[in-house]
């Protein structure tokens, strides 16, 4: 019997393929790339555990012509024809969907009982560019595996802990009906779930005395104060845009600002598979690093900080972008240590941590954030700091720092798998 964790994105999908024994047994990693990029084909890879099966890598039609819808059934296709792996032995399905609302918990869903899918569709407005593919990815697995038991599982569900006080926005009543109430909700919450377990593991605590600020930092940032296992506070908001910067997020911004940049900011921006307005997009797919430095790869952006890599112009966007994202980032990471610090010493709180695809790789990142925080006694460990990843968890702080700072390997469909045990309790 299988359980397959996904986790559907606008331009991407990745998942595992857990055999279900005693424990989770990892049999393949799965990725598909290049959704609705012009000129790019889509690409399907599948990589298994030894002796588990064939890895794979196909490519299908142009990125911007496939069909969502489809992508989910041809991933289980290539899944089964690179292995012996029977598609009707996948039981159980997670889904990692952005934005729950106000549930504590995920929904179960079958193809006689998909209620709770029409509910995610009306959520779909707050988080347009991420829910509307996963009710997609949904509603093609109940078609291509009708016997199957799919759970939703939200980014929300973290966050259900942040306290009133955190939580409302000082606006008043809506005019019209939302499908759900107006406040901060935060995400990455699968993520930060799974970091906040895999410390208490490796400190030998349990997870209820884990007090933790985390950067997850990737093409999507946020941060998340932790305090005795659970968020207080997060970075995040009603929709992922509020927060930090990202590779196409603004992030946080005077919210009048967008009125001035696009002339009908408020019109729908014509796609046609959801509605959308122009302000969204902008602010959504067209800000953060890609409108400061030209590119969303943080990589190039360090190497462009070395003015004889690159272009004048070049170096000179780069260093602003880098600038303004460390500036953000210590706004938040600052806040949430202080945060901390007003109820508990220093002695207990277990450090900062560094997560995500910028997070884990990004050596001078981390050294410019932690050197900052020289104030509370954080010493940076240049070669552990520089050390190669492969590690779940890894400290990247001398001994003897008074703040620790850590890299932590993010497990969302790990965490999702975990998830869906709990409920089924198989």
């Amino acid at each position: 019997m299988y359980l397959l964790a996904i986790n559907c994105g606008s331009s991407s999908i990745k998942g595992k393929l857990f055999f279900i024994a005693n424990t989770f047994e990892l049999h393949a990693n799965l990725a598909v790339s290049n959704i609705s990029s012009k000129g790019e084909k889509v690409k399907i890879k599948i990589d298994w555990e030894e002796g588990k099966g064939e890895n794979s890598v196909e490519e299908g039609e142009d990125g911007d012509k496939v069909e969502y819808s489809t992508l989910v059934p041809n991933l289980l296709e290539h899944l089964v024809n690179s292995s012996h792996v029977n598609k009707e032995n996948i039981k159980y399905i997670t889904h990692r969907v952005v934005h729950g609302g106000t549930h504590t918990r995920g929904i179960v869903i079958t193809k006689e009982h998909a209620e709770g899918l029409a509910e995610m569709d009306k959520l779909s407005e707050f988080a347009p560019l991420h829910n509307h593919h996963a009710v997609l990815a949904v509603r093609s697995c109940l078609d291509a595996l009708p016997e199957h038991t799919s759970l939703l599982l939200f980014d929300t569900l973290f966050h259900q802990t942040i306290p009133p006080e955190v939580y409302t926005y000082a606006i008043p009543p809506p005019e019209k009906e939302t499908a759900m109430p107006l406040r901060k909700y935060g995400f990455h919450g699968l993520s930060y779930a799974s970091i906040t377990s895999s410390i208490a593991q490796h400190l030998n605590k349990p997870v209820e005395d884990v007090n933790i600020v985390v950067a997850h930092l990737g093409s999507g940032a946020s941060s998340c104060c932790i305090k005795g296992g659970k968020s207080i506070d997060t970075s995040m908001g009603l929709t992922p845009l509020e927060g930090l910067i990202g590779g196409t997020r603004s992030g946080t911004i005077d919210p009048t600002a967008i009125f001035h940049h696009t002339a009908g900011a408020a019109e729908d921006a014509g796609y046609t598979d959801y509605s959308v307005t122009k302000a969204e997009i902008i602010l959504n797919k067209k800000s953060g690093l890609a409108a400061l430095a030209g590119t969303t790869n943080f990589g190039l952006i360090l190497t462009r900080l070395d003015p004889s890599t690159c272009s004048q112009e070049e170096h000179k966007a780069a260093k602003l972008a880098y600038s303004v994202y460390v500036d953000r980032l210590m706004g938040f990471v600052s806040q949430y240590l202080f945060k901390l610090l007003s109820t508990l010493p220093l002695e207990k709180i277990d450090g900062l941590v560094f997560s995500g695809g910028i997070g884990e790789k990004g050596v001078q990142l981390r050294k410019d954030v932690l050197e900052r925080l020289g104030w509370l006694g954080a010493r940076v460990d240049d070669a552990k700091n520089g050390g190669k990843g492969g590690v779940q968890v890894r400290e990247i702080t001398k001994q003897g720092s008074r703040l620790k700072g850590w890299v932590v390997e993010t497990d969302e469909e790990g965490w999702c798998a975990k998830m869906a045990r709990d409920e089924f309790g198989f």
